[in-house]
Formats: C-alpha cells, sequence, structure tokens
C-alpha cells in the first residue's frame, strides 16, 4: 500500500516543521527563508488506533502476561497502520509557468494521493512571508489556483497553522468559519487547527507526557493524530488486524470495498497466491468474548471466500496452502 500525502502551501507556511512533528524526527530541512526544501522527503507516518491497545490486553489476558505501565504485554509486538507523507517546497505564485522551481514542485504533487494544504495564521518576524502579509484565505486561493492552472484534482485537507495561545482562541475559530465560506470546502476537504511549532517541540516526549502537556493546554487530542486520521480517511482506507502466533498484532491498511484476497496479498504476496479461506471476526466481537480460542469455541468466528469484502476493524487469520 505505497499511498502519499503530500504538505504543500507557500513558503515559510510550516510545512517542514509540521513534517518534522509528523515524523517525530528532524530529516526535513527547515529554515526561515524561501525555497530551502527542494527535494521532497518521505517517511512514513504511523497511525494512531486505541484498537491495538485493547486487542494487546485480550492477548495478554488470553495468555495471562505480565503487563507493562501502558497497558500493553512487552512480549507482544504491535504494528500500526501507517501511510507515506512527503514534504513537498513551497510553492508561489506562477507555478504553473515554471516559477519558483514550480514544475519541479507540481510534478512531485501530481505523484501523491491527497494534499495537505498548510495555511499561516502564526505571527514571526523572524520567518518572512512570501506576501508580505498573514492572509491564510488568500494562501488558499493562490495555492487552489495554481493546482487548477496545472490541472491538479486532488483531495485536500487544510490545516491552519497558529501560535499556541491561539489553539483555544476564537479568532482561529473565526477564521475556520472564514475560510469555509471563501473556498470550496466540501465535507470531504477537513479544515484542521495546528501549532506545527508546539507538536515538533512535544515530538521528544513520550505519548502520556504529550497528553498530560496538551490536556493543560486546553486540547483534547493532538493535532497531528487528527491530521493522520484524517489524512487516512481521505485516502478511503479502511484498517483489518492480524495476530501472529500470539505474539504479534498488526494494523494493515486497505482500500474499503476490497475483498479478503486483496487483503491477504496486503500481508504477504504468498498468501494471496495460496488463498484458501479467511477466519474473520469483527474488532467488537472479540473484545466482548475477550480472546480468540474463545470466540471459536463459541462459533463467533467465521469463515469466507476470496471475494468477501472486507470491513473496517475485522481481525482475520488467513488460511493458506503451500
Amino acid at each position: 500500500m505505497n499511498l502519499c500525502v503530500g504538505v504543500v502551501g507557500l513558503p515559510n507556511a510550516g510545512k517542514s516543521t509540521l513534517f518534522n512533528a509528523l515524523l517525530s524526527r528532524q530529516i526535513a530541512q527547515v529554515a526561515e527563508y524561501p525555497f530551502t526544501t527542494i527535494e521532497p522527503n518521505t517517511g512514513v507516518v504511523e497511525v494512531p488506533d486505541e484498537r491495538l491497545k485493547a486487542l494487546s490486553r485480550i492477548i495478554t489476558d488470553e495468555k495471562r502476561l505480565p503487563v507493562g505501565k501502558a497497558g500493553i504485554d512487552t512480549e507482544i509486538k504491535v504494528v500500526p497502520a501507517a501511510i507515506n507523507f512527503i514534504d513537498i517546497a513551497g510553492l508561489v505564485k506562477g507555478a504553473h509557468q515554471g516559477e519558483g522551481l514550480g514544475n519541479k514542485f507540481l510534478s512531485h504533487i501530481r505523484e501523491v494521493d491527497a494534499i495537505v494544504q498548510v495555511l499561516r495564521f502564526f505571527e514571526n518576524p523572524n520567518v518572512a512571508h512570501v506576501s508580505g502579509k498573514i492572509d491564510p484565505v488568500e494562501e488558499a486561493q493562490i495555492v487552489n489556483l495554481e493546482l487548477e492552472l496545472a490541472e491538479i484534482k486532488k483531495p485536500v485537507i487544510y490545516v491552519l497553522n497558529v501560535d499556541e495561545k491561539q489553539l483555544t482562541s476564537e479568532s482561529a475559530k473565526q477564521l475556520t468559519d472564514k475560510l469555509s465560506s471563501h473556498l470550496v470546502i466540501q465535507s470531504s476537504s477537513p479544515l484542521i487547527i495546528i501549532c506545527a511549532k508546539l507538536e515538533a517541540d512535544l515530538s521528544d516526549l513520550s505519548a502520556e507526557e504529550r497528553k498530560e502537556y496538551l490536556k493543560e493546554a486546553g486540547v483534547e487530542e493532538s493535532g497531528l493524530d487528527k491530521l493522520i486520521k484524517a489524512a487516512y480517511k481521505l485516502l478511503d482506507l479502511i484498517t483489518f488486524f492480524t495476530i501472529k502466533g500470539g505474539k504479534q498484532i498488526q494494523a494493515w491498511p486497505l482500500r474499503r470495498g476490497e475483498t479478503a484476497l486483496r487483503a491477504a496479498e496486503t500481508v504477504h504476496t504468498d498468501f494471496a497466491q495460496g488463498f484458501i479461506k479467511a477466519e474473520v471476526i469483527s474488532f467488537e466481537d472479540l473484545v466482548e468474548v475477550g480472546g480468540w480460542k474463545k470466540a471459536q469455541e463459541l462459533g463467533k468466528t467465521r469463515f469466507e471466500g476470496k471475494d468477501y469484502v472486507v470491513s473496517d476493524g475485522e481481525v482475520i487469520e488467513f488460511k493458506v496452502g503451500t
């Protein structure tokens, strides 16, 4: 599953800062002047999913193993689903005509499956704005026009990059309403408020420490978590789970509407070639029963063929021949 989400926007909108926060490590080049990110940086980003913790607890209880502080057995490997993000250098007016290395940037955008468009709403005298003023509406209009003139029609998530103090302010919330009224933002194009600098600063903290810090700041959920989940949804992906020998729980991305055969191929090409059937149970049923073996004993699992359409959250064990 090589689906990619490109992070775009005008220079100094905070694209690379956001990208670094997404990866939780500094790999994209960030500087306080335009055109520093010429070659796109790509990274694999894990998709937050609380169901993995629940599955880990179930397997732990079933095996009667000791549990760690995070509620996850340390002997069980947990592998979340993931999607690719690409940091693409800033667009400028006239990009479709080659302005500001526009041809190179637009070629990178053509290769992605969806776009995260970062709009600047933060003030920083040390970070010059390409147009000399803070106007997210105008920024979005410039980028959208350049994409339209370049004949690029991609699904979009709008990210309003704010100061930390603006995260819970009325000004940011009011601006989202203004953006919605000035832009053609459909229900499939969400608008998310994020402080990219704060998220980057928090990247060195543990998940629990980040959660506590954000709670004190009056923020219920990390902006990055919201963004990653929104990107996953925008790509029309669902998640199915596998449990390997009671030792590894893995979440797998799959296009909505795909079959059990395609899911088997996602796990391993050999699984698709030797596919016999798939033993399936919903996440909810497995949690209610409390274990895979118990679910089998109670007849809660079922066997499906290769044309079965997989639903989000299903736990699958593939039966394959040699």
